[in-house]
């Protein structure tokens, strides 16, 4: 047996048995199961989260190609739909990275995402809500896996919440991160109002928003802390959900080359919140995240990494950290399944 495997196999027991532990312990918190609903008809959160919560987390799923990545065992997976369950369980389960404030974990999924997949999202705690695709035909993504993303947006449709922070599904969470809702730069903003930056075609500019996370990537050999810079990476993006910036994007979003469009919803992003425009983003603790990580970023405290778990070739000790992620997600749930007859 190599040694990845019998690493996996110890890792998944260890799940299991902390899976059971817990279970055991708050047995009552448990999800219930229940079938998602359309997107106009949100479902409440599950039991153990906060119903009359302000802040919720987010992810986005569509279906894609499996991701390949030889000499790992780990070819021939969803990795994107293994990702979302694993920030599932870091923060709605795991006693080191979960939330302490119950706050909702909200997956937004294409009309295509299989139903076996929102069954097994909502098992373990998600709530599901189905988004209409966002369709602008000059937009060409960059990589075909990126052809969906700007169904993202409907996001900002959520307005039952003051405050949300959306993750993308290839992002690990190795401390809590419910602190980032009271950082300054997640404060609720008027539009700078500067007449320069009004553009006649865009229509009338929202009068508040909020957008703050992370700049990024970085070089893999970046020295710690990572350097800053001026433009928003969209794995890490805390959001003020607003009908007149969802409305606005969408103007915005129809005229042919206002931004580049290989990056959809990060190019749209990087326009409407330029930081020389009236609506600039703003750059959270850097604790909070890191873009192209490194072990030292571990060692340092950083509470989450934008990394594939499946990936990062050129730093092994990380990889075995996001690799435990994922074997410590699996023996939890295989363990919860089975005392709860899924």
């Amino acid at each position: 047996m190599s040694t990845a495997r019998a690493r996996r196999y110890v890792l998944l027991a260890v799940g299991a048995f902390t899976g059971l532990c817990i279970f055991l312990n708050v047995g009552s918190t448990i999800p219930s199961y229940t079938r998602d609903t359309e997107f106009s008809s949100l479902s409440s959160p599950m039991p153990g989260q906060n119903p009359h919560s302000k802040y919720a987390f987010a992810a986005f799923l569509a279906p894609m190609a499996p991701a390949k990545h030889t000499g790992l065992e780990l070819n021939d997976e969803d990795h994107y739909m293994i990702g979302i369950r694993m920030l599932i369980y870091q923060l709605l389960h795991d006693p080191i990275t979960k939330t302490n404030n119950s706050i909702p974990f909200i997956v937004l999924v294409t009309e295509t995402v299989p139903r076996e997949y929102r069954d097994r999202l909502t098992k373990d705690g998600a709530i599901i809500v189905e988004v209409a695709p966002v369709k602008i035909d000059w937009i060409k993504p960059g990589r075909e896996r990126w052809e969906n993303v700007m169904d993202k947006l409907h996001v900002f449709e959520l307005v039952q919440y003051e405050k949300i922070l959306l993750l993308d599904a290839d992002h690990v969470i190795v401390k809590p991160l419910d602190g980032v809702f009271d950082d300054p730069a997640t404060d609720i903003l008027s539009n700078l109002g500067k007449q320069e930056n009004v553009r006649d075609d865009e229509g009338q500019q929202p009068t508040k928003y909020m957008m703050a996370g992370n700049s990024g990537p970085y070089e893999a050999d970046h020295p710690y802390p990572a350097p800053r810079g001026d433009r928003l990476n969209a794995g890490f993006v805390v959001l003020h959900p607003s009908l007149d910036v969802y409305k606005y994007y969408m103007r915005v979003a129809n005229i042919e080359g206002r931004f580049p469009g290989g990056s959809p919803e990060q190019d749209l992003w990087n326009y409407v919140h330029a930081r020389n425009g009236n609506m600039p983003w703003k750059q959270v603790n850097p604790d909070f995240t890191a873009n192209t990580p490194i072990f030292n970023d571990y060692v340092n405290g950083i509470a989450s990494f934008h990394e594939k778990y499946w990936g990062c070739g050129r730093d092994r000790r990380l990889r075995d950290v996001l690799l435990r992620s994922r074997w410590k997600m699996e023996g939890y749930f295989d363990a919860r399944d089975k005392l709860l007859g899924f």
